[in-house]
């Protein structure tokens, strides 16, 4: 019914957030690791996802598209309903999920509340090789990190920086010590 609502935040809570657009605000089911990258009192837009089911009327929303399609593989799962698909993207981005289907590993997929081994079993059976998300060029968002830099890149990524940002600061820094000198300073070049 609605492909995206794009308004003012007006505020948000640890399950959802409030959408002011028209003059209405909508109630907007989100993951939490999405929830908290809204900016509150500013402008901001969500794809949506309705469920209607008996008696129940949700919406659900998500900042990109992709997760929003991840969401919707989610449901076609028996077994997993909008909550549960909520709780996985919750503890997982879609490239972290894509990931974890790759490599089969149902405990990652586990760690979303509600999630048990079975359905987390079920959903790597039934998506292996659905979800086709992570196309070339977005393998730096997959939290796999081959070197010190990559791991600081990642960090920053998993942060809220762009993947394109993350890169810029991380090669900016001349010298660092470890791993955490180098976020370090790769933040205060963001800053």
């Amino acid at each position: 019914m609605f492909s995206y609502i794009k308004g003012t935040v007006s505020g948000i809570t640890h399950e959802f957030a409030v959408i002011e657009a028209g003059g209405i605000g909508y109630k907007v089911n989100m993951p939490f690791s999405e929830i908290s990258r809204l900016p509150v009192g500013e402008s901001a837009k969500v794809f949506t996802y309705m469920y209607i089911r008996e008696g129940i009327l949700d919406l659900y929303g998500f900042i990109s598209e992709d997760s929003l399609n991840t969401f919707e593989l989610l449901l076609s799962i028996s077994g997993v309903g909008p909550k549960a698909a909520i709780a996985v993207l919750s503890v997982l981005t879609p490239p972290e999920l894509a990931l974890a289907l790759a490599n089969g590993d149902f405990n990652a997929i586990k760690k979303a509340p509600g999630i048990g081994e079975k359905i987390a079993k079920r959903i790597i059976l039934e998506l292996k090789g659905k979800l086709d998300i992570i196309s070339e060029g977005d393998e730096e968002n997959l939290p796999i990190a081959n070197s010190i830099a990559d791991e600081a890149i990642n960090a920053l990524i998993v942060l809220g920086y762009s993947a394109n940002d993350a890169k810029t600061a991380v090669s900016g820094v001349k010298s660092a010590e470890n791993i955490e000198s180098l976020i370090k300073e790769a933040l205060k070049a963001l800053m």
